[in-house]
């Protein structure tokens, strides 16, 4: 998964690493501008997928990191992050995690493997990438239950009634993993 630093022009820069880039990005703080053309410098991965009899690449812009802050397991360093993608063709958005991780050498290595998280890591990525979450999330929960009500509480669209709930109170379109 080739990921680079460069203007919608395509001038690629090696002034920035992708691994600061996401740094930057976690921090709200700009990348940079292109030093041939003057626009704005963006972080960009180009992946084909897993199973995809096509083989097509794709390319997206990252538009939002979350950093998660640096961990120690078995005396290694890693750095994980969750990046928010934006297809450039058709604009759909998909999160994909991902980490740096320090080896004894002290030479920093990139991995596109997210790491093991439990649920309470996870919801708090997701936390931070919306700091509403932990605010609606009572609200959504309370909104699923009239769906519910209104069904004449039969049991088995929980999810779906949590996923129109969510839906209606935030107005944001879904977000999906990345293979």
């Amino acid at each position: 998964m080739p990921s680079r630093i460069c203007c919608r022009q395509e001038h690629s820069t090696k002034s920035i690493s992708v691994y600061e880039a996401a740094i930057a990005l976690s921090e709200g703080r700009p990348l940079g501008v292109c030093k041939k053309c003057g626009k704005d410098l963006e972080y960009r991965i180009d992946q084909a997928y897993a199973g995809d009899p096509t083989e097509r690449e794709y390319s997206f812009t990252v538009t939002r990191a979350v950093r998660l802050g640096t961990r120690l397991a078995d005396e290694d360093h890693f750095d994980p992050f969750l990046l928010v993608l934006r297809d450039l063709e058709t604009g759909k958005q998909q999160i994909l995690p991902t980490f740096w991780f320090y080896g004894q050498s002290s030479a920093q290595r990139s991995g596109q493997i997210s790491p093991v998280l439990t649920l309470t890591e996870w919801k708090r990525m997701f936390g931070q990438l919306d700091a509403t979450f932990h605010g609606i999330e009572e609200r959504i929960r309370r909104r699923a239950y009239e769906l519910y009500e209104q069904r004449g509480q039969r049991e088995g669209s929980a999810l779906g009634d949590w996923l129109q709930a969510e839906g209606e109170l935030t107005g944001l379109q879904q977000l999906e993993a990345a293979a």
